[in-house]
């Protein structure tokens, strides 16, 4: 399979769709959360003039300390997925084929990254699919 090369779109062309629904997702506001903030920062003022300053002064150092919360948040999200993984993947040894294969064609689009926490996911999802499927039974009928 080739690789495409990544080139810039000419300049006298409009942004693609993928490119602007992106920023619009970025843009958008959610005035619940955002009224949710707004009292989170009111009642944190000294808080909100750290990272403000923070952001004003040494904007590589604000990058990096939000950056930081995203990734003891990953930690703790791998740790957990560390714990559940061995049972989960001993519940896919145990299912078909077809099974384990509808699973793997899922993770193939998923960042190797995230590829273990994605793959406990999945085999969570596809377990309560299976127990909570109704199963037809015997002698549930209408008596006269």
């Amino acid at each position: 399979m080739a690789l495409k090369p990544k080139n810039p779109p000419p300049l006298n062309e409009t942004a693609p769709a993928s490119q602007s629904l992106t920023e619009e997702r970025i843009l958008r506001v959610n005035p619940e959360v955002n009224s949710r903030l707004d009292g989170f920062i009111q009642a944190n003022p000294k808080m909100n003039d750290y990272y403000s300053s923070l952001v004003k002064d040494n904007p590589e150092r604000a990058i990096r300390s939000f950056m930081l919360n995203k990734m003891f948040k990953h930690e703790a999200d791998m740790r957990q997925t560390a714990r559940q993984a061995p049972q989960a993947k001993e519940w896919l040894d145990a299912q078909e084929p077809s099974m384990k294969q509808r699973i793997m064609d899922r993770l193939e689009k998923i960042n190797p990254f995230y590829r273990e926490k994605a793959l406990v996911r999945e085999i969570t999802r596809e377990k309560t699919r299976v127990d909570f499927t109704p199963r037809p039974s015997l002698g549930h009928g209408v008596s006269a």
